[in-house]
């Protein structure tokens, strides 16, 4: 393996955004496959591989604007954005930022991409009509994944390093706040009503809650192994953590703050997205080339799609 992917998969993979809008007449999931330099589009009809998109360097994650119309892929390798266009399947776009790009999302209003850049301890702000580079943002030491808040006006920050979460303004795009952390924090989710955040503390096995409003740690969920993303069911009732090490997802319960379910994947698993209607939960196994499909109501394997690609890094989901 290419030290590349051992860096990356050794580090923080993170729950990779996806799209706000409903869901179109075939629905879609798009795997980074890091190794092949490619996305691997999924038709979730038939949990068929349909499409191969080439990119320009290494994929990390991926994220789709709101209408589902394009997904902006961080390039690792390339130090850039490719932005696909989801009709043609064809990259439409490529868009510089800095230097090891791992992950992004796109503000619920679709006008903006944040960027995270690893290896330059920033993140690219990119307007989405422009398609261009409008600030630049200093934030921790090695960044790792971001969630913007429900109504998009502040984006938080994982910092696995600086043990902390830069809380970023998307009106003036500047840093305003800093929460400290645990020991490795690399992925956030943010609950529906935009009150609680939760981070995976990836070396401390730990998931810490926090009062949006405040930053204060209101609790601590133990039991993860090596919790590397995280994402949030989109009727709010749990989240759910990969489990790096432990070749599993655990489901939470977010009443009882818990870990109600952990289910069995393939090797690796870097990350997870849940459908719109909270019933399924897709992860990418990179040590399994594959992709886990799991039933929520039931917290079981129901399906494994095999050749997802070589490393596939992280999957977001039209919706």
């Amino acid at each position: 393996m290419q030290p590349y992917f051992k860096r990356l998969l050794a580090g923080s993979l993170v729950a990779f955004s996806i799209g706000l809008a409903a869901a179109s007449a075939q629905p879609y999931g798009y795997v980074a496959s890091g190794a092949e330099l490619t996305v691997v589009v999924i038709n979730r009809a038939t949990n068929r591989v349909a499409a191969l998109i080439p990119v320009p360097g290494a994929p990390t994650s991926s994220a789709l604007t709101p209408n589902n119309a394009y997904l902006y892929v961080t390039c690792g390798t390339a130090n850039n954005v490719a932005v696909i266009s989801t009709a043609s399947n064809t990259v439409v776009a490529h868009i510089a930022v800095g230097h090891t790009p791992i992950y992004v999302a796109i503000s619920p209003n679709g006008e903006f991409a944040y960027v995270v850049n690893q290896g330059s301890n920033n993140v690219s702000v990119i307007s989405t009509s422009s398609k261009t580079v409008i600030a630049t943002i200093p934030v921790g030491q090695t960044p790792a994944g971001l969630a913007f808040t429900p109504g998009g006006s502040e984006v938080l920050v994982a910092n696995r390093f600086s043990q902390n979460v830069s809380v970023i303004s998307t009106l003036t795009h500047s840093v305003t706040k800093t929460w400290p952390e645990i020991h490795g924090p690399c992925a956030v989710a943010v609950s529906p009503d935009g009150t609680l955040a939760y981070v995976a503390n990836q070396y401390a096995n730990v998931v810490t809650v926090h009062n949006v409003l405040t930053g204060a740690i209101v609790d601590t969920i133990a039991g993860f192994v090596y919790p590397n993303s995280i994402s949030m069911a989109p009727n709010g009732a749990r989240f759910y953590v990969t489990n790096g090490n432990g070749g599993s997802v655990s489901a939470v319960n977010r009443v009882s703050n818990s870990i109600v379910a952990t289910v069995k994947t393939g090797m690796l698993p870097t990350s997870v997205a849940v459908s719109a209607d909270s019933s399924t939960a897709y992860v990418t196994n990179s040590y399994g080339f594959s992709v886990s499909v799991i039933n929520t109501a039931t917290d079981t394997e129901t399906l494994t799609i095999p050749r997802v690609g070589v490393f596939p890094l992280a999957i977001s989901l039209a919706r």
